[in-house]
């Protein structure tokens, strides 16, 4: 058999290490398990409750020969085939549906939970458990608008926990203003650019000492990312060039507490100053005093000769 020691496995480049969660099995979270196997997380574990479907067949990594078949526990065997360096485990069924302290075990034993499923219900879930567990979330979609092209632009939304970071709920006023978000809808080729920068924030959270951690900004977390296509004109404002381009977005915590992470915009406290004295007000002010002064030393004066 050949040699996979990891020195020979990782020759060129240092492994990344790491546990990671991946709630979805779809487009998005498939072709994200299999690069973070690639770059040497392990264990890595899928949940998802789907089987492969023939209209999955053209963005997604597994092929004809998995149709009928449960999603997760598919792809991680493909994985542990292809690339046994990483351990990964397949887990059919529905997140929703598991129970709490399922949900909570299965987030606690991860570094990092990535929530790549077109289920909005299932992401506000995930959430609270995330959080819950102390390990950070990442919310990888793709924007479904009918003046967007598909997959054309990408949203990846990632949080840190103990109001690091806005979270998911947090964000979610902000996120009604945009287009809706989906999980696989685009292209292959689409699909795996959002699934490949969505492997470099998992990475940076994972590691956060390393120097590719410095592509998150805690005041920016939502990463928009826009594919090689010619940009859609709804969206020209925010993507002015044509051709690949990112952009990271404030999302400010809510005004009141967030239900979900505690988090609150600060109360500025306002300082009583007593008005400044602009230029004029202040040279009037220095007249006033010399004159005061002359004044007193006048008097002074008068008083000492009347009174020999």
């Amino acid at each position: 058999m050949t040699d996979l020691s990891e020195d020979r496995v990782w020759a060129r480049h240092r492994r990344r290490t790491g546990a990671v969660l991946i709630v979805g099995a779809g487009a998005v979270g498939g072709f994200l398990a299999e690069e973070l196997a690639r770059l040497g997380f392990s264990p890595i574990r899928l949940v998802d409750p789907d089987v492969l479907e023939v209209e999955n067949l053209v963005r997604h990594p597994l092929g004809a020969p998995a149709l009928g078949l449960p999603k997760a526990p598919t792809l991680a065997g493909k994985i542990c085939r292809e690339f046994p360096p990483c351990h990964a485990t397949g887990l059919h069924a529905d997140f929703l549906e598991l129970a709490d302290s399922e949900q909570q075990r299965l987030a606690a034993g991860a570094d990092v939970v990535v929530a790549a499923t077109d289920s909005a219900a299932c992401q506000r879930r995930v959430n609270p458990v995330s959080l819950a567990a102390g390990r950070p979330a990442v919310y990888p979609a793709v924007w479904v608008d009918p003046r967007v092209r598909d997959a054309e632009v990408g949203e990846i939304l990632w949080v840190r926990p103990g109001r690091q970071t806005p979270c998911y709920q947090c964000a979610a006023a902000f996120r009604q203003g945009a287009a809706a978000t989906q999980a696989a809808r685009g292209a292959r080729v689409d699909i795996q650019l959002v699934a490949l920068a969505t492997a470099q924030v998992v990475t940076a959270l994972a590691e956060p000492t390393d120097e590719r951690a410095g592509i998150l900004d805690p005041q920016r977390t939502p990463v928009y990312l826009h594919g090689l296509p010619p940009t859609s004109p709804a969206i020209r404002a925010p993507f002015p060039a044509p051709g690949l381009a990112s952009r990271n977005v404030r999302v400010p915590f809510p005004a009141m507490p967030c239900p979900a992470c505690g988090g609150q915009q600060p109360i500025a406290r306002l300082e009583r100053r007593a008005p400044q004295p602009d230029g004029a007000h202040r040279r009037l002010a220095i007249r006033a005093l010399a004159a005061l002064a002359v004044i007193i030393v006048l008097a002074v004066l008068i008083a000492g000769l009347a009174h020999p």
